[in-house]
Formats: structure tokens, C-alpha cells, sequence
């Protein structure tokens, strides 16, 4: 007798070879036949009642499928689900991290078990393939309990950029707000930390860079403010003070920077000219070697210019 009908292996194939013991039932086989092929090595066991094809690799995606096959409520959160969504700044974790109600232990082995008496429909996100992942801020969200108040405000404006907006994630942490939650004050000390206009920084270093000038005394610093350039293309630089006319640029050499990157950063640095602004760069590689000389040369530059800007 087949394993299974080329219908249910074709869904299985987009499962990651996860497939229960209810579908293969369903499918024809008895309990007889599914043992047997478990004991030839054709099926592994991950769940009670979860099984793995034993020709499709163990991954992280499979484990994700057969926690959510286990318990039809459990849904793939914090770090786990920043690895599905792809996020920066989170640590990459082997065993998926799940949510379930508080009165459920559906899973036993294989995974991280987190409870939560809050999980709304519209913090969950039912991929094709049989996962039940967080939303992109509702992954962010449990990611506080897991990362330090640094990381943690990168990947704030890591999400911001590519995922969402500052009042989706005030909505959710007011939700959110209950005592007691695990990660909720990171939440909040980082959100407050952050003005709800202002644009996301566009990479942890240049966060790291507007930090230390504005502790140093400059700005207050924009990120990413608007300007258009006498061609008409509007730039955002990365930081600008704008009473002194002064934008300052992180640029990252060591992933792009060719001769086209340049070409076109020199034409922007002219174009800001002509609008009177002054515009300073700093490369990755200068921030690597000495990040304190390179903030303090930033620094004394920004102090030339505003006294110059003054004085006119």
C-alpha cells in the first residue's frame, strides 16, 4: 500500500513533510500501516499524533509546522517568530518558541513553551505552509523580554522600516499593558525614548551614531528629514539639525560603496550645497576603528557650522 495519495503528498510537501496522524487516517491508512512505516524509518514521530516524512530535512520550519500541527492554538512568537519575519537584531533560536493559553501544555518536547492570557486575531498571521507565526509587531512585542534596551530600540527601527508605524506599535503596547507583563517595561522605556514623527533610523549603526552625538550636545537631530534638492529628488539624511543647516550620513562601505553609490552621494552633497546645507559622512569602517574620534570630529564639525550659521 502507498505511503500516501499523490493529493495528501503534495500537501505535505508544501508543509515541510510534516503531516499528522489524522490526515493519514483520513487519507486511508490505519493505524497498523502508519506504525509500520514508522518502524521501516519512511515517518519520524515529533508530536503525539505529528509525524515527519523521514525525506524531508529537519528544519526550522518544520519544527515551527509540527508545533502548530500539535496544538491548533499555539502560534510561533518572539525570537522564533522574528526568525520567520527575518528580523535584524534578534539572536537566532534552533526550538520554536510558542504561545498557548495558560491552561494548555498541548507540547511536550522540542520547544519552548510561553503562556499568554492575550493573543488576539489580529496578532496572528496563518502562513501557507501550516505555521500560525505573530504579526510583525506582536513578534517585536514579545522580543522585549528576550533583548537588552539596545538592542531592543534597533529592533524597533529595524520593524518600523520594513514592517509597520510608531501608533501600530503604541496601539498594540497599550493592549499590551497589563502588570506584570513579561518585557512590557522594555517596551515602553525604549517607546518613550522615541518621538512618534520622527522616521525610522535606517540601520542600528547610524541609531548608534544620532545617540551619541545628541548625548554629545548635537541637534536635536531629525532622522531621516525630508529635503528636496534643486533637481527635485527629495533626499533624507540620516540625522540633520535643522536651525544649523547641518545633515550628518553613515555610509556603509563594507556592503556598498561602489563607484555608482559614490557618484551619486557626491551629486547629493552638491545638491545640498546649493540649498545651503552642509552635509558630513562617516564610513562604518571609520566607526569600527575609533567610534569615539569619529563622533568627536562629528561634534567639532557641527560646532563650526552653527557658529557659522550664527554669525551670518
Amino acid at each position: 500500500m502507498a505511503l500516501m495519495s499523490e493529493q495528501l503528498a503534495r500537501q505535505v510537501a508544501t508543509t515541510h513533510g510534516v503531516v499528522t496522524v489524522e490526515q493519514l487516517l483520513a487519507d486511508g491508512q490505519t493505524m497498523h500501516s502508519i506504525k509500520r512505516q514508522v518502524g521501516l524509518g519512511f515517518l519520524t514521530r515529533i508530536h503525539h499524533g505529528v509525524l515527519r516524512m523521514t525525506t524531508s530535512p529537519d528544519t526550522f520550519e518544520s519544527r515551527c509546522v509540527a508545533a502548530c500541527a500539535a496544538d491548533p492554538e499555539a502560534v510561533v512568537a518572539g525570537p522564533a517568530a522574528a526568525r520567520l519575519w527575518r528580523f535584524r537584531h534578534v539572536f537566532v533560536v534552533e526550538a520554536p518558541i510558542v504561545l498557548v493559553p495558560h491552561d494548555r501544555t498541548p507540547i511536550s518536547n522540542g520547544v519552548l513553551l510561553r503562556r499568554t492570557n492575550r493573543l488576539d486575531d489580529m496578532d496572528v498571521v496563518e502562513r501557507s505552509d501550516g505555521i500560525r507565526v505573530a504579526s510583525p509587531p506582536r513578534a517585536w512585542f514579545d522580543c522585549g523580554r528576550d533583548l537588552d534596551d539596545e538592542r531592543f530600540e534597533r529592533l524597533t527601527e529595524w520593524v518600523l522600516d520594513h514592517h509597520t508605524t510608531m501608533p501600530t506599535l503604541w496601539r498594540l503596547t497599550r493592549r499590551m499593558s497589563t502588570r506584570g507583563r513579561p518585557g512590557l517595561a522594555r517596551v515602553q522605556r525604549v517607546m518613550s525614548m522615541r518621538s512618534d514623527w520622527q522616521r525610522p533610523a535606517g540601520s542600528g549603526l547610524e541609531l548608534r551614531v544620532l545617540n551619541a552625538l545628541e548625548r554629545a550636545g548635537v541637534g536635536p537631530l531629525v532622522r531621516q528629514h525630508a529635503l528636496k534638492l534643486p533637481n527635485g529628488s527629495i533626499i533624507h539624511p540620516d540625522g540633520a539639525d535643522i536651525a544649523a543647516r547641518w545633515a550628518v550620513e553613515v555610509d556603509h562601505v563594507t556592503w556598498h560603496g561602489g563607484r555608482f553609490d559614490a557618484q551619486r552621494d557626491k551629486g547629493r552633497d552638491r545638491g545640498m550645497r546649493r540649498i545651503r546645507w552642509q552635509v558630513d559622512r562617516v564610513t562604518d569602517l571609520e566607526l569600527t576603528d575609533d567610534f569615539r574620534g569619529s563622533i568627536a570630529e562629528l561634534v567639532e564639525l557641527h560646532r563650526l557650522r552653527r557658529t557659522e550659521v550664527l554669525a551670518a
